[in-house]
């Protein structure tokens, strides 16, 4: 007996963000005593976009919309903007962070998805 299950596609794609060594030296240069390691090598966030069929059309929104998750990163460990980096560039975005882009978002439960 075969059993097939069949999860519910969320219209929605995803990034996979993980932070690499300049944003962990920013973060150190703000706070010397702090060890940003075990958190950000452990777990990376994830931003849902659009709902979009190519990797292309992912990577043109984060094209123009970078500066948002950068900002997020940054806002994630100090809310004191007079601490962040100013001068925010995608090529800067690219140095500081690891990305991965995925089309497909699969729900496994049937309950509704919560935004808190």
């Amino acid at each position: 007996m075969e059993i097939f299950l069949t999860f519910s596609n969320i219209k929605r794609t995803a990034m996979v963000i993980r932070p690499k060594q300049p944003f962990i030296n920013w973060l150190i240069a703000i706070d010397p005593d702090m060890d940003p390691h075990p958190i950000v090598d452990d777990d990376n966030d994830i931003y849902l976009l659009p709902d979009y069929e190519e990797i292309k059309q992912m990577e043109q929104w984060l094209k123009k919309n970078f500066d948002l998750i950068f900002i997020d990163q940054m806002n994630n460990w100090y809310t004191n903007e007079s601490v962040w980096v100013k001068n925010r560039t995608f090529r800067l975005f690219k140095e500081w962070f690891d990305y991965s882009l995925h089309t497909m978002i699969f729900d496994t439960l049937d309950t509704l998805i919560e935004k808190i």
